[in-house]
């Protein structure tokens, strides 16, 4: 039985959209009992010698079937497609009526995307051998691809009806599932692949994707810690265990179950990212910094691993280190925005705010659209005396769609240092349009129609806002002191 190995990737670890893609890594016959493998690299070798002595002789040797499939996949593992196919038309000459080599010709030209080609080796494979439960899996597998996802269910539960080993379709009957969004189905048959198959890290993967699109966190960590009783030695499952732990906020037990993967492997490097995730969670900083620090001795230092340490120093206020290690991550990555716009963020805690500035704008020039740098910017220029520039980027967050309660206040509260009161008003009006009965916008606004002499209307917003959560007028007393002591004020939260 044909095999393909497949996997789910995300698209954009931010994003909405999760997409499922096939990537057939390599095709495996299961040998017959009268095969006689191959077994070791050495006979391997001596059989690839042997086949390539006859291609550069132009000479023809015979070679069994089963010669010809270990001399397919010999070739498919190492990426050399076009002599994996070569050498099943060689195989075809000899073996004019055998339909497995058509086969794996198909599935060759299906993993080098020439889809017309592939069908029409299939087609040729079918005359011969109709009931090959492995044309069903290739035939399904262009389907897939063609994103047809029904029509390839359906080639593929043929296969399974047709197999002797019913398991080696399972993993294509999910992948399916998949694509169609039917997860819950996708997890019951990958479960029972894994039931056989423990240590198949595709299939580990996508039941991974499959439980965190359903949010299926807690029957993940369940699933998992059943699966390292079957395979304990597999650094695979732990480190999922730790993955989904670490969703759960469990940081205690995700660090124990992610020793675990670094003790099986001590080269698994996305172990030690995790576990550094972990720690930081838990407040234990300097031993998440040792943990990143350790990646070094496996792997190139990244951006991405200088910009997590850089943030585990910001985290301990060494902004100097915190800065050296941003710097890194930037000369390593210079689209990394994000620690362009955290180089920023410490020298604003540093009392540099405007050489911050510089930084944020960086971070701005390489991702435009992101309304959070936009936020920061926009208050780094209200911090630093640019009022005009922030006036300007409120009112773009604003037409962005940006409309938090927080956002109304600081804009109105610009306003109102700027003397334009009625503005203030204005804007806190906009903001409660959209975030009705909202109690902080309320006490803001009705404090400064007291403020402008307006207390009729003040007191309607403020005995309303005091009616919903009376404590709230401490926030604003801190946002306008003098307030607190105002007679008159207080008699209109009464």
């Amino acid at each position: 039985m044909n095999k393909f190995r497949f996997k789910a990737l995300k698209e954009d670890l931010n994003g909405v959209v999760l997409k499922c893609i096939i990537v057939i890594l390599q095709t495996v016959y299961k040998p017959s009992m009268d095969h006689k493998s191959w077994g070791n690299k050495k006979s391997i070798s001596q059989l690839i010698e042997r086949y390539e002595n006859m291609l550069n002789g132009h000479t023809q040797l015979f070679f069994d079937s089963h010669e010809f499939e270990d001399i397919a996949d010999h070739y498919i593992d190492k990426g050399l497609l076009g002599e994996a196919m070569g050498s099943m038309d060689l195989a075809f000459k000899q073996y004019p009526f055998s339909a497995n080599f058509l086969i794996k010709k198909g599935q060759i030209l299906t993993i080098l995307e020439r889809l017309p080609e592939a069908e029409k080796v299939l087609e040729r494979a079918e005359s011969l051998e109709p009931s090959n439960p492995d044309l069903h899996i290739a035939k399904g597998s262009i389907l897939s691809k063609k994103r047809k996802h029904q029509q390839a269910l359906k080639h593929f539960q043929k296969a399974q009806t047709l197999s002797e080993n019913v398991m080696d379709v399972f993993p294509f009957i999910a992948f399916e599932y998949q694509c169609l969004g039917k997860f819950n189905d996708a997890i019951k048959y990958l479960s029972s692949f894994l039931e056989e198959e423990p240590e198949d890290d595709i299939a580990i993967f996508n039941i991974a994707y499959c439980f965190e699109r359903t949010d299926s966190y807690n029957e993940a960590i369940d699933f998992f810690k059943k699966l390292t009783e079957k395979a304990p030695y597999c650094e695979i499952i732990w480190y999922q265990l730790g993955l989904f732990l670490n969703k759960t906020k469990d940081y205690n037990q995700a660090v124990w179950a992610l020793e675990y993967a670094i003790l099986i492997d001590e080269c698994f490097t996305a172990g030690y990212h995790e576990k550094a995730r972990s720690l930081s969670h838990l407040g234990k900083t300097k031993e998440a910094i040792e943990t990143y620090m350790l990646t070094f001795a496996f792997e190139e230092p990244t951006g991405f691993t200088y910009l997590k340490i850089g943030l585990c120093y910001k985290e301990l206020k060494q902004y100097k280190q915190a800065v050296r290690y941003l710097t890194k991550a930037c000369h390593e990555d210079p689209q990394l925005s994000e620690a362009w716009l955290e180089i920023g963020l410490c020298h604003d805690a540093s009392g540099s705010s405007e050489e911050g500035l510089h930084y944020i704008k960086k971070a701005i020039n390489l991702n435009p659209d992101d309304l959070e740098y936009l936020y920061i910017q926009t208050k780094t220029y209200k911090k630093v005396g640019l009022y005009a520039e922030a006036d300007l980027g409120y009112q773009k967050l604003i037409e962005l769609g940006c409309n938090s309660p927080a956002l109304w206040m600081e804009y109105a509260q610009l306003m109102r240092e700027l003397n334009e009161t009625k503005d203030a008003i204005t804007l806190l009006k906009q903001g409660l349009q959209k975030h009705k009965n909202h109690v902080n916008l309320l006490f803001r606004l009705g404090a400064y129609l007291f403020l402008e002499g307006e207390e009729e209307q003040a007191s309607k917003y403020l005995q309303k806002a005091n009616a919903i959560q009376p404590d709230s007028k401490n926030d604003l007393f801190e946002h306008i002191p003098d307030l607190e002591k105002n007679t008159s004020f207080k008699k209109l939260l009464k």
